[in-house]
C-alpha cells in the first residue's frame, strides 16, 4: 500500500489518492506541532500513473531530495522521494509508491481500514457499528445501524461510533476486486439441524452448483431468521412483509446484545463473501430507519438429524 514514512520518528501515513499535508484540521497528514509547518503546505497525489508532490505556496516550502520545490507545479515521486516540508529535518520517504487502495481513514489518527472479501467494519470488524460493502453493481454502499443505506463517493466522511472516518474510493482505475457477481437463480439456504441444535450446518444451493458454507456459530443467528421466514410463510403473511424480527428482542432471545448482533452480521457477509458468493451483502437485510432484520433469500429449507 502507499506509505509515506517520517524519517526521524516512528509515524507513517497510508496515502489517500490527493493526501493533503499541514497543520490545518482538513489534512490527512496533520503536523500540528511544527510552526514552520503551513496550514495547508503540500499534497501528494496519484495522477493515475504514479505519485506527484505539490507545494501549496507555503511559507517556508517544500523540498524533494534536498531540492526546493516551485509552489503550484507537480514534480513526479518514486519510491525512496524524500519530502522536506517547512525544515530540512522534517523529512518524509515514499516509502511504498503502489497504487492507492480502497480504504476508510481515521481522522485524527489516520488509521485505516482495508476492505476484507469486499467489506469494512466501521469502526472495526469486531464491533461494527456500520458496514461499508461494494455491492454487486460496483458501487460502494454505507449500512448503518438504524438499516439506511447509501451510495458512498470518494472523500466523502463518515460519523460512526463517535469517530469520524474519510472513505477513500481511487477512481483512477480498478483498484479493487469485487465480489464474484454469478448468474443464474437464487439459492435455496438448506439447514441441517442436530437433534440438541448445537451443530447447525448450512449448504447453498444453486441450479448450477451447491456451496457447502459448514458449521459455523453464526449459522443458528440464520437458523433463526429462516425460522421466522417460515413461520410467516405458513401464516400467510405477505413475502415483502414476512421475516423481519426486531434487533433488540432477538437479541435477548439469543441471551447476547444488539451490538453482538451486528458483529455477527458482519462476520456472516464475509463468510459467504470468502466462498464467493454474489448475495453475501443481502443474505440478512435491514429495514431502513427500524431496528428490524431479516433472511434475504426467500428459498429455505430446515432439516433435523
Amino acid at each position: 500500500m502507499a506509505k509515506l514514512h517520517q524519517e526521524s520518528g516512528e509515524r507513517s501515513c497510508v496515502l489517500l489518492p490527493e493526501h493533503l499535508i499541514g497543520r490545518g484540521p482538513q489534512c490527512a497528514l496533520r503536523l500540528t506541532d511544527k510552526n514552520y509547518v503551513s496550514s495547508q503546505h503540500a499534497v501528494v497525489r496519484w495522477s493515475g500513473n504514479g505519485w506527484e508532490a505539490i507545494d501549496r505556496g507555503s511559507r517556508n516550502g517544500t523540498r524533494l531530495d534536498g531540492a526546493r520545490m516551485e509552489p503550484g507545479r507537480a514534480y513526479r515521486l518514486t519510491q525512496g522521494s524524500i519530502l522536506s516540508f517547512g525544515h530540512p529535518q522534517e523529512r518524509w520517504a515514499l516509502a511504498d509508491a503502489s497504487e492507492p487502495q480502497v480504504m476508510a481513514l481515521a481522522l485524527g489518527s489516520g488509521e485505516p481500514r482495508f476492505p476484507h472479501c469486499g467489506m469494512i467494519g466501521i469502526p472495526s470488524a469486531e464491533n461494527p457499528a456500520c458496514t461499508i460493502f461494494q455491492d454487486a453493481d460496483g458501487l460502494w454502499k454505507l449500512e448503518e445501524g438504524d438499516g439506511a443505506l447509501s451510495t458512498l463517493h470518494d472523500g466523502q466522511r463518515i460519523e460512526a461510533g463517535g469517530h469520524s472516518y474519510l472513505f477513500s474510493y481511487p477512481t483512477s482505475s480498478d483498484m479493487t476486486a469485487g465480489v464474484e457477481t454469478a448468474a443464474g437463480s437464487a439459492p435455496t439456504l438448506r439447514f441441517v439441524v442436530s437433534s440438541d441444535e448445537d451443530f447447525v450446518e448450512l449448504t447453498l444451493e444453486y441450479e448450477e452448483r451447491t456451496v457447502s458454507l459448514g458449521s459455523r456459530g453464526h449459522n443458528y443467528l440464520l437458523l433463526t431468521l429462516a425460522r421466522q421466514k417460515l413461520l410467516d410463510r405458513a401464516n400467510n403473511v405477505p413475502i415483502p412483509s414476512s421475516g423481519w424480527v426486531d434487533k433488540d428482542q432477538l437479541a435477548q432471545g439469543l441471551r447476547i446484545t444488539p451490538q453482538l448482533i451486528d458483529g455477527e452480521i458482519f462476520r456472516i457477509r464475509k463468510h459467504f463473501a470468502s466462498h464467493g458468493i454474489a448475495e453475501a451483502t443481502s443474505i440478512i437485510e435491514r429495514r431502513a430507519r427500524t431496528r428490524q432484520i431479516r433472511l434475504g433469500p426467500d428459498n429455505v429449507s430446515v432439516e433435523r438429524r
